[in-house]
Parts: C-alpha cells; structure tokens; sequence
C-alpha cells in the first residue's frame, strides 16, 4: 500500500490542525482558581493522612513520599542490600535499540526462583524507635579531636546518625505494608515498583492500611498532576483574551497519534469527574461546548484488523465489555475499564485473576489474538508491521525471545491498533467536519480535539446545525476509508455526543 494518501491526510491535517489552534479555548480564570484551591486544600489532607499511615507502618523511621525508595521499602517492606547487583540480577535499566533508548529485556524466572532471589538479595525492613544520636548529642555533626583530646576546628558530618542526629533502633516489628511481589515484572532499581500503574493494578487485591494509602497515593499523585500539568499549564498559557491555543502535533508519538503542548491537553483524564473541565467555556454569550467521542474506537479497530468475527458480533449485539471484564476479574464494571482492553496491546502481567481474564479475553477474541502472532512474525521477518493505510511502523531489531515472543511485543499489538485508530480514522472525521464548517460559513469552530474525539465551541443560533455536521462527519468513516484508501471499513461505527455549557457539564445529545 502506498504512503501516499497517508501523506495528503496529513497535509490536510495541518490545515486543520492551524485552525484549531487560531480558534484556542475559552478559559474561565476564576474557575480556574477554584479548582486550584479545592486540589490543594485536598492534596493537603491526603498528604497528612499519607504521612500518619506511613508513621504508623514504619515508626519513626521518616519516609519521603516523592522518593521511589522509600515507597518501595514501605509498601513491600524489604531492602534491597546492592541495587547494581540487584540490576544485574533482573537486567533492569534502559539501552539503545535502534535509535532510540529502551527498557531492557526483563528476565523471567518461575516463581519459587523469583522468592529465592528476592529473600536473598533484600533485607527484612523493621518498625523503629528514634533516639538521639550520644556520639553527636543530636546535633549531626562533630568536631575532629586533636591530639591532645581537645576538640578541633573542622566539623564533619556525625557516622553513626549520617548527619541526622537520630539514630533509628529496630523494634523487632516489620514495618511497612507487607506487600508480596508477583514476578521480575514488578522489580525495579529501587527495589520494587511503586508506579501508579502497578498500584492501580494491585489495588483490588489490598486490604486495611494498605488499601487506604494506595488508594489515597494515587488520588494525590493525579491531583500533582494535575496541578502542575493543566492548572500551570493553561495559568502560563492564557493570553490577554482569556485564551489558551495549544500546539498540535502529528509528528511525536511513534503511533502518529496527536499530541499537543503550551499546554498538554491530549492526556487529560475522561469523563464527568475531571474538574478542569469545568473552566472550557463558549467564546460565546449563551454559546454550547459540544464533544463527539467514538464508542470503543480501539476495540473495534482491534476487531477490524483481525477480523475477528467475535468482536464483530459483540459490537452488533450491543456487548457490555466491561461487564464481561468484571465478571471474570471479579470486581465492579468502573474497576474493569482499566484491564478490558490491556489484552489488545499485548498485555499479560497482573493479579491471579487479571491474568486469568487476559487468558479468557485470548480464547474469546481468537481472531485478535492470532492476529498478535502474525503481527510479531511480519516485525522479526520483515523488521516492519503495516497497516491497511498504507503507515508503516519500523522494528529493526525484533527478533524472537527464548520464552517465544518478539521483543517489543507489546509496541508491535499496540501501534498498529493506536494508529489505524487515532493517527488515520479521527484525523479524516476531523478533516471532513473542518471542510463542511468552512463550506457553511458559521461562526461555530472547532477548538480541540483528543485522542478518539472532536470537541466545538458553538454559536447558540447554530446548535443543532453543529450537532448534524458533527454526526454525519464522525460517521462517514466508512465512506471515507473506501474514498481515501480503497479500503471496506465494515465495523459498525458508534459514537456519543454530548453538549453543555462547559465541557464538564455535558448532557447526551439523543441522535
């Protein structure tokens, strides 16, 4: 297949993209500071309650909460004794791979092999009472003694209390949250991961204690996020109008997905529970905010490109997915979203009973999951994976594991399901729906858009005109895949659209 349409879509995307940007977004400044003082306020009170779990599992031993050791040494409660070796050991780290720096290779080892090493390498930690330091009388530093006993001029740091003044006497009690590791993936240079990836994932399975401060760590590290991230973002950002425009880009990801900067508004969190929405308003007096999203657009595009009968007929049918997820893993249908579509980017790792819905997800949808196989053939044969597009995704050093899979497995299922998705089908509904808007002359523009949606600031006297080009852009995917790339896109398209008076207060448009 040629690149060429690829490359014209993406011309076209350009011009899309420096309108959009012209356009900018509304800002509510005063909105804005509310929910800067509500994050604070609330990142406040977890951070107190974080540190009074932390003092109650550890004693007096202090623990810094943006340190990855100390989260690591809390939460699992050992200690690595020598990290190089520790590294050596699980092949941790980065390295070239083409042009690029990448994770190592982690090593598997079965799981009584996996135990050994962990007790070997790494320390019971302990619960500890603080006392002053006698050699240093609390004050961390000490004075060389001359020769005739006298104290010196020269002041060096205290050994015995490392300059602290405390010295911090095991209790016999093991400290910490006593969390078991499950496998080499869940090591790391600290010791162990203490990600908000890998803690979300393990949440379901905590109790007590435990839960509470994964559960409050990560509500605080997303609210630092957000803070730093989109309330600094869109305050160093604004202009005089009350505007921000950010910086669309096609060229970064290695998916084509768009990214975006000044500020990043591409990986906001979705949904009605994300407050910075609220401060997106119309440029206009009683105008609308009005988002298109496509329903399991990556789901589908899977389904697609594997022809994975199963997957169509769940999209006919009208499949709860998540449902289905819940029902294996055993947990609520919100609390399920974050594993549905792991399986479709390769992944494997989790609890006892997320593992066992990745393995039910392969036996259900067949068709994707050969489709993975031949994906990891065609990138050690041909060092490159295409798409029906014509975009084309380099891997010059697959090659094949001695556990059966390809390195990069995982960018390997992933890129071409992100790219069909995201870096071909949304740009031709956004292309298609800025070509009617300059065609009808309306005051109503295109002012974002993310990942799989396109949002509009609209004129009040043009609602239901904006809602009609959004539908039928959105839904000429079809139509347009055939026009562009001569290709049959025959996966039912679904999409919601939703309008409001901000972007977080948004209601369902029937269609």
């Amino acid at each position: 297949m040629s690149l060429v349409p690829t490359l014209k879509l993406s011309l076209e995307m350009t011009n899309t993209l420096s309108q959009i940007e012209r356009n900018g977004l509304r800002i509510n400044l005063d909105t804005l500071a509310d929910i800067r003082k509500q994050y604070e306020e609330e990142m406040q009170e977890l951070e107190d309650r974080l540190l009074q779990l932390a003092r109650d599992a550890m004693g007096d031993t202090p623990i810094n909460l943006s340190s990855p050791d100390d989260r690591s040494v809390l939460l699992y409660s050992r200690k690595v004794r020598d990290k190089k070796q520790w590294a050596r050991t699980f092949n941790l780290g980065h390295e070239m791979r083409g042009s690029t720096m990448k994770p190592k290779q982690r090593v598997r080892m079965a799981e009584n092999e996996f135990r050994g090493v962990v007790r070997r390498m790494t320390d019971v930690v302990y619960k500890t009472k603080g006392q002053q330091c006698p050699k240093c009388s609390g004050e961390g530093r000490t004075r060389a003694l001359r020769k005739d006993g006298t104290p010196g001029k020269a002041v060096r740091i205290c050994k015995p209390c490392g300059g602290s003044g405390v010295l911090y006497v095991p209790t016999g009690q093991v400290a910490g949250f006593k969390i078991v590791p499950r496998n080499t993936w869940d090591t790391a240079a600290a010791g162990f991961r203490a990600d908000k990836v890998t803690l979300e994932e393990r949440l379901g399975e905590l109790q007590g204690d435990a839960r509470e401060f994964v559960s409050a760590y990560t509500r605080y590290n997303a609210l630092k996020t957000y803070i730093n991230t989109f309330v600094e973002g869109m305050e160093n950002n604004v202009d005089d109008h009350g505007f921000i425009h950010p910086e669309f880009m096609q060229c970064v990801t290695a998916t084509g997905r768009l990214s975006s900067r000044n500020p990043n508004f591409q990986n906001m969190p979705r949904g009605s529970t994300f407050a910075i929405r609220k401060v997106v308003e119309s440029r206009f007096p009683d105008g609308y905010i009005l988002e298109g999203d496509y329903s399991q657009l990556e789901f589908r595009v899977a389904g697609f490109l594997a022809k994975d009968k199963v997957v169509y007929a769940d999209v006919r049918n009208g499949t709860d997915v998540h449902a289905y997820t819940a029902s294996v893993i055993g947990c609520t249908r919100q609390e399920a979203k974050a594993h549905t579509f792991k399986p479709l980017y390769g992944g494997t790792t989790g609890t006892e009973d997320q593992k066992r819905y990745y393995d039910d997800f392969k036996n259900k949808y067949m068709g994707i999951a050969v489709w993975h196989e031949i994906l990891q053939a065609d990138a050690v044969k041909y060092r490159e994976v295409s798409l029906p597009s014509g975009r084309v995704y380099a891997f010059p050093d697959a090659r094949w594991t001695d556990w059966g899979t390809a390195t990069n497995r995982t960018a390997i299922c992933n890129y071409p399901v992100q790219g069909f998705a995201t870096a071909d089908l949304l740009p031709i509904a956004l292309v298609s729906l800025q070509r009617v808007i300059d065609s009808a002359g309306i005051q109503s523009v295109i002012c974002n858009t993310v990942h799989d949606s396109i949002v509009m600031d609209v004129h009040p006297d043009e609602k239901n005109i904006c809602i009609d080009m959004m539908k039928h852009a959105m839904l000429s995917l079809p139509f347009e895949t055939m026009r562009r790339y001569n290709i049959i896109y025959d996966m039912p398209v679904g999409i919601e659209i939703i309008i409001g008076k901000n972007w977080l207060d948004l209601e369902e448009v029937n269609l």
